[in-house]
């Protein structure tokens, strides 16, 4: 089951006995955490009935704490953080903790019969060994949540629930221009945009519609604003410009590597843009193949039309070998420079 099935059943009132939350996306991972907490716990219960733990405690413990009955009635919440109890095995050994086959039996029965007082919630970024018992009775006895990073053509689902929650709205040119921004983050963290997205929010206290223009003025110290201004410069062929970022870009202390890398897949996006295109497929089809919210997919077939294919390959052949280059200290912004003037010219 995936984060939005799983808070509909929470606002329905459905909470299971144990759930596994594990993956690296941190925002959801605390979203859900929460979400559970404040459902089988009132705001007045959880400094009673809430224990949060940073490690795994001994199994016996851990039992001992599950079956205990709270102190004040209701329900008590065990969450514990950073769980190691369902880590791959190392070369079929035991867990980082030893534990005995009759504690890890004891903890099976619990966790398949948990006491109907006791919520537990098991989260890690760590990867998790799905072929493991404890993973299938929670599966079969409670929930596992696989909260992967989102991807750039998911955004905007999130990014419209999100403005709707600080009853605000984006015009369209702010829509395309954030979610265009977000389409070249190397990693997209949606713990990181929740944070810009509240600053937004409080810069434009007032008003309901958010603009392009509070979102550069906003977001102005974010690399990647400024790498997509520049990369868009590089795409219309607007030469001057795109110098004058890059300049700006590494008087920063942007690393030359990273602009490579970046304009290395805005090439390569509008090179297969441009092949689909000539193949037949259709923007929504070209979109889909390239994991792109279909507007950014539509711009990428236009900007590949402003080159030929056999420019996005030399180009392609030229930032692959300025990121070997640079790697190996013997280029320097020099190569990038020149990189971008052949794009241009």
């Amino acid at each position: 089951m995936g984060y939005a099935e799983v808070i509909q059943e929470l606002k329905k009132g459905q909470v299971k006995s144990v759930y596994l939350l594990y993956g690296e996306e941190t925002y959801f991972i605390k979203q859900l955490e929460q979400a559970v907490i404040t459902t089988v716990l009132a705001p007045e219960e959880i400094d009673m009935n809430l224990l949060t733990l940073d490690k795994d405690p001994a199994i016996n413990e851990l039992i001992a704490i599950i079956e205990t009955v709270p102190f004040m009635g209701g329900k008590n919440v065990i969450h514990i953080r950073g769980t190691a109890l369902l880590r791959p095995r190392k070369n079929g050994g035991n867990e980082q903790v030893e534990v005995s086959d009759k504690e890890e039996e004891r903890l099976f029965k619990v966790i398949s019969d948990m006491p109907d007082y006791t919520h537990l919630i098991l989260s890690t970024t760590d990867k998790v060994d799905k072929r493991r018992k404890l993973f299938k009775l929670i599966e079969k006895h409670g929930e596992t949540v696989e909260l992967a990073n989102i991807k750039a053509r998911d955004v905007r689902g999130w990014l419209m629930a999100k403005l709707a929650e600080l009853n605000k709205r984006m015009d369209s040119d702010a829509m395309e221009y954030f979610l265009g921004v977000v389409s070249i983050m190397p990693q997209i963290s949606l713990s990181f945009l929740h944070n810009e997205l509240e600053k937004t929010a409080l810069f434009t206290d007032g008003k309901v519609k958010i603009s392009q223009s509070d979102l550069t003025m906003i977001m102005s110290s974010i690399p990647e604003i400024s790498i997509f201004s520049m990369i868009d410069a590089v795409s219309q062929k607007q030469m001057g410009r795109a110098l004058q970022l890059m300049g700006e870009q590494l008087k920063s202390g942007e690393h030359p590597l990273k602009l490579v890398s970046l304009l290395a897949r805005q090439v390569r996006l509008m090179w297969q843009a441009k092949e689909m295109s000539k193949d037949g497929y259709g923007i929504r089809e070209i979109s889909e193949r390239l994991s792109l919210v279909p507007f950014i997919g539509e711009k990428m077939v236009k900007q590949s039309k402003n080159f030929t294919s056999e420019i996005l390959k030399e180009v392609m052949l030229a930032l692959a070998a300025a990121d070997y280059d640079l790697k190996s200290g013997r280029a320097n912004k020099l190569a990038l420079e020149q990189i971008i003037i052949t794009m241009c010219r």
